[in-house]
């Protein structure tokens, strides 16, 4: 439903006459479900053509390219980017196949859909940022069609969604952007084991297994205080927590976010 108001905003401009904003939803939902496809995608790069206008200075330079390299310790942000496009390909990807699919589309089309849709929104972002402050990266690029693909991927086989979370952990540091906050970001690959069939104790099945990454300190700071950490955590499966109590909704978010201070970690400063 939420990002079915979202495509509403744009489809708006179909329709000339001064309408209430349930008459709009009424025709929105009365289009054939191509139309809703096409118009939600059309409402993305309308949305992403104002975010980057007014926060990534879009059309403030020449086309260019930009070599921000991969995960090294002198890469732009150390490699957090990377994943950070990775994971939002592979969750936007994910949300827009669930809303196609609620619209009649069959889990297979949804999730090829879904997933082109995705790439094709961070596409027009990559295209964007050629204008502005970030320029066009390849790197970025090879990320967003990776999450796209393993979006489709967990689309497709809920077994395999079942067993492992892709996740993100963000508290915001006051930054205006928070799309590009890596500083206060870190990326989780979950093991859930109540996902686990030979996991037979009820009280194991609460846990998850975590490999994690994150940077500190390249986006503000000196140089030599940079950090690359990785590490591994026993962490609470808040979605095997909420599941049980029947909030599925929320366990559904938990599947996406990872809930900071959940979880016992034991990583290494790569940078030392």
């Amino acid at each position: 439903m939420r990002y079915e108001k979202l495509s509403l905003l744009f489809a708006c401009a179909l329709f000339t006459a001064p309408l209430s904003a349930s008459d709009y939803y009424e025709r929105f939902s009365n289009l054939p479900k191509e139309d809703k496809v096409m118009w939600s995608n059309m409402a993305g790069m309308a949305l992403i053509s104002t975010w980057g206008i007014a926060t990534w200075d879009y059309g403030s330079q020449s086309p260019h390219m930009e070599d921000d390299g991969w995960f090294g310790k002198d890469d732009k942000y150390g490699g957090m980017d990377k994943l950070g496009h990775f994971y939002t390909n592979y969750a936007l990807s994910n949300g827009l196949s669930y809303l196609y699919q609620s619209w009649g589309y069959e889990t297979q089309r949804a999730a090829l859909l879904g997933s082109l849709s995705a790439f094709g929104l961070m596409g027009f972002m990559e295209f964007g940022d050629s204008f502005g402050g970030h320029g066009f990266s390849r790197h970025d690029f090879i990320m967003n069609t990776l999450g796209a693909i393993t979006g489709y991927v967990f689309y497709t086989r809920p077994e395999l969604a079942r067993r492992i979370d892709i996740r993100v952990e963000y508290i915001p540091g006051g930054q205006r952007d928070i799309f590009t906050d890596y500083d206060n970001m870190k990326f989780v690959v979950a093991l859930k084991l109540d996902g686990i069939q030979s996991v037979r104790n009820k009280y194991l099945k609460y846990l998850d297994l975590q490999l994690g990454y994150y940077t500190r300190h390249y986006s503000s700071g000196r140089q030599e205080n940079r950090e690359r950490n990785l590490y591994i955590a026993v962490g609470l499966n808040l979605s095997h927590v909420f599941n049980k109590m029947s909030h599925r909704k929320t366990a559904k978010f938990f599947n996406y976010y990872q809930m900071p201070y959940t979880y016992l970690e034991r990583g290494k400063n790569l940078n030392e």
